[in-house]
């Protein structure tokens, strides 16, 4: 196994890969309700439920990026 493989996430790439994982989602979910306009009702509703969590997570994420450059900015 490559010992590199085994390292942990930076914060850096951790964050990054919790935006793209996000939009990712948002990006099927939104695509899934476009080419299906036949979907039920309660699928609808569960995969608009979905996009919206994932965009309050994205949301969750900016701040608390916007606040961690903050205090990095501030030391400096």
């Amino acid at each position: 196994m490559d010992p590199e493989m085994t390292l942990p996430l930076s914060s850096k790439q951790t964050k990054t890969h919790e935006f793209v994982n996000s939009l990712s989602s948002v990006r099927s979910l939104a695509e899934l309700l476009a080419e299906n306009p036949g979907l039920d009702a309660g699928d609808r509703s569960r995969f608009i439920g979905m996009i919206r969590d994932e965009t309050e997570r994205l949301i969750n994420l900016m701040a608390y990026l916007n606040l961690e450059s903050d205090a990095t900015a501030s030391l400096q």
